[in-house]
């Protein structure tokens, strides 16, 4: 069987990552980097050529990929800018490729409903980039859930504190922005650094080892300690799953301390918690306890090897898709829809550290403030935070289209 043949669309940023996993993949015979887009070959020439004496086809644009690739590629991937996943992913499968989008799949619901409806008309596969739904850690812990040793889970919450400076924020035209050039971006930890872990688990409370929970309702408070950006970069959500799991995030770009993304699990019968280093801990009612962790895999390796094995039939299904990304989307729509608006953290709640490309801004104890929202499972709002703006939840049953520009009620 030849290896499946993959095509990345660039070479910095996150392609860099595409590229080396795909040789990871390649080296243990399971794939071939055949192509790569490259547009801006003048900047790139040191990586074009490197490519190109691997024996890897150069394409200067994307378009010229759809064209020329169909006898050479089998899988787009495609590490591009939030604004552009639709509309690539879109034209991909139309052109006859499976594509490997990476996260988060698209800003708005519509349009991840439109790419659901190519999928299925196009026959080709789009695999979105969740790297943790292909974690060992993340689905170990899925298959412990579904057994019903933890009994009726009640809630999930889970919290990460990233801070970010400004050159975080100008490595690219899009970063903290809400809107680039009439495309919703929505650039905040929520939808972009952090949305792994609200991906998680929405993909732990779903019914069985493929589906994600449904949600019901969400509330969420987006906030803003820069003046510079657009969009959000401290968020608390709070959404219930049509069967009564309360999902509860908390996570902010503004911390005084760096804290990684931690997951606690509440069920009648037991307790669960999952840490970014990946080892799940779990505690029963009646005493027993186990500990288990990623079995040395990488994630981020798992995302090609599934999209590999699925495209030459050795896997029946891809473990993150469309479907079972949907609800995030849905979650990230309806936070804006309950929120109605992205609030000011005022300038006396504030602490500016550095100058430069370095300059970042904390919020004056929002780890611990966080900390206390997390332990209650509550919004800033109802824990007495005195710069926050209380919402609304939103329902979100049936919820296909996200209007965020409709004028406050």
């Amino acid at each position: 069987m030849q290896p499946v043949a993959f095509a990345v669309v660039g070479v910095r940023n996150f392609a860099a990552t595409h590229l080396k996993n795909i040789r990871r993949l390649a080296a243990e015979g399971g794939a071939q980097l055949a192509a790569v887009v490259i547009a801006d070959q003048e900047r790139n020439q040191a990586e074009m050529e490197a490519l190109q004496a691997e024996g890897v086809t150069i394409f200067p644009s994307f378009a010229a990929l759809l064209e020329g690739g169909s006898d050479s590629v089998d899988i787009i991937t495609l590490p591009v800018t939030i604004p552009s996943h639709f509309s690539l992913a879109l034209q991909a499968m139309e052109a006859g490729y499976n594509v490997v989008l990476e996260k988060p799949p698209v800003p708005t619901i519509e349009q991840m409903d439109r790419l659901r409806e190519v999928e299925r008309t196009t026959g080709k596969f789009c695999a979105v980039g969740f790297q943790f739904i292909h974690a060992r850690s993340i689905r170990r812990l899925k298959e412990v859930l579904l057994s019903g040793k933890l009994g009726r889970i009640k809630d999930m919450a889970c919290k990460g504190y990233w801070p970010r400076d400004v050159n975080y924020y100008s490595r690219n035209a899009w970063a903290g922005r809400s809107v680039l050039d009439g495309q919703l971006v929505l650039d905040g930890p929520m939808h972009n650094a952090l949305a792994h872990f609200l991906n998680n688990m929405l993909f732990l409370s779903g019914p069985d080892m493929q589906n994600s929970a449904e949600l019901k309702t969400v509330r969420a408070e987006l906030y803003r300690s820069r003046s510079f950006i657009t969009s959000d970069d401290t968020t608390c959500f709070q959404g219930a799953t049509t069967t009564g799991v309360n999902i509860c995030f908390y996570v902010t770009h503004s911390p005084s301390e760096q804290v990684d993304p931690y997951l606690e699990i509440r069920g009648t019968e037991g307790t669960a918690i999952w840490t970014f280093k990946e080892k799940v801990t779990i505690k029963t009612n009646a005493g027993e306890e186990m500990t288990f962790d990623n079995e040395g895999v990488d994630p981020w390796l798992e995302v090609m090897r599934t999209a590999a094995r699925v495209h030459t039939g050795e896997l029946p299904q891809l473990y993150c898709t469309l479907d079972n990304t949907r609800s995030f989307v849905v979650a990230i729509n309806g936070a804006y829809q309950s929120a109605r608006q992205i609030v000011n953290i005022p300038d006396e709640y504030l602490i500016h550290h550095g100058e430069g490309g370095s300059a970042r801004v904390e919020v004056k104890d929002i780890n611990g403030l966080m900390d206390k929202a997390f332990a209650a499972r509550s919004l800033l709002s109802d824990v007495g935070v005195p710069w926050a703006v209380a919402s609304k939840p939103f329902d979100v049953t049936d919820f296909t289209s996200f209007d965020p520009f409709a004028p406050l009620p």
